[in-house]
């Protein structure tokens, strides 16, 4: 019988006792193993620092390649003045807005489903609920048009780009469920996106601070402008809207959205009154942008859900709130990394 002394000692002792030259046999075959291990190890820790990702309100997040000049547009919106009321935005003031269009099947023509936000090379931030339809998250029925002003018209400006993958959240469950919740999602653009004097992307906010009441932020889109319940007309134009920000408290009331608002959500409009302005059928997706210390717009928001007819007394508009899916976002990024 061979002695306990003649063989190798298991590999998760390596460490303590290897005896001398137990890793030249088998061509080296340990070895070899052993690298791919530490490699993989490396790797997984890597990720873990770099993610944090947990289901805490705390979660340390890392942003990848956030781009540094990001939320300053060549051509300065024009937001001086009291505007209560929805108005036609300047050409190509908000160069992150994009207009996320859909073909039918058997079509060549596209047309405007959602809006959405510019905040990568790659991403468009978006909602799920845009992609609840039929066929509708088959990524080849869908394109990126950004440099758009009007809707109608072929635009110098204008580029097109092709999606390459949808990705709505996980846990959203709209129609199935009579719930709103967790209406975001991120579009992979099939190629860059560079940035010119009509496209930028907007800033991702840094941190998970609350906006505070009463912060005015903006929300743009080509939506319809006059509330229509049936027969939904866009807007030819961009157009722009100044909203305050509604105590998370006050918009839990009754009266307001009661038990269909969550902590994920953040309500912003105007409070007792059925006048405009509100976030509208065809704005979906697009972005409710805030700047907070710096001159830089953030996109703080998404557009999700509103009263029928859009502007109905003391229902203001429902924003997905973008820094409390910021570990989702850097999740999906990670994921379609390594699905290439």
């Amino acid at each position: 019988m061979e002695s306990h002394e003649d063989l190798c000692t298991p590999v998760i002792y390596i460490n303590k006792r290897m005896k001398k030259g137990c890793l030249e046999s088998h061509d080296g075959t340990l070895l070899k193993m052993l690298e791919q291990i530490a490699t993989l190890v490396v790797l997984v820790l890597s990720l873990t620092q770099a993610l944090h990702i947990s289901n805490g309100p705390q979660s340390k997040i890392t942003h990848l390649d956030w781009p540094k000049d990001c939320g300053v547009p060549q051509f300065t919106p024009n937001i001086a003045g009291r505007i209560v009321s929805g108005n036609e935005a300047r050409p190509h003031s908000w160069p992150w807005q994009v207009s996320l269009q859909v073909r039918s099947r058997g079509s060549r023509s596209y047309k405007h489903v959602c809006g959405g936000t510019l905040i990568h090379k790659h991403w468009v931030l978006t909602a799920a609920h845009c992609f609840q339809k039929g066929k509708a998250e088959d990524a080849g029925n869908w394109r990126i048009v950004l440099g758009k002003h009007n809707l109608n018209w072929t635009e110098r400006t204008e580029k097109i780009y092709r999606v390459k993958r949808i990705y709505k959240h996980e846990h959203y469950r709209y129609p199935l469920l009579n719930e709103i919740d967790d209406d975001i999602a991120m579009v992979r653009s099939a190629v860059d996106i560079p940035q010119t004097n009509y496209v930028r992307y907007a800033c991702i906010p840094e941190t998970a601070r609350q906006l505070r009441p009463g912060h005015l932020c903006w929300t743009t889109g080509w939506g319809a402008t006059r509330g229509q319940k049936e027969n939904i007309i866009l807007s030819e134009v961009l157009n722009q809207a100044r909203l305050p920000i509604i105590d998370h408290h006050t918009c839990k009331m009754k009266k307001f959205w009661g038990d269909r608002v969550r902590n994920t959500m953040i309500c912003a409009g105007y409070k007792d009154t059925e006048g405009p302005p509100a976030a509208c059928q065809g704005d979906s997706g697009g972005p409710l942008l805030c700047q907070l210390d710096s001159h830089k717009w953030e996109v703080h928001g998404v557009v999700s859900f509103g009263p029928i007819g859009c502007t109905v007394e003391n229902k203001p508009s429902v924003f997905t709130r973008t820094t409390a899916y910021l570990p989702w976002i850097e999740k999906t990024r990670i994921r379609d990394y390594f699905f290439d």
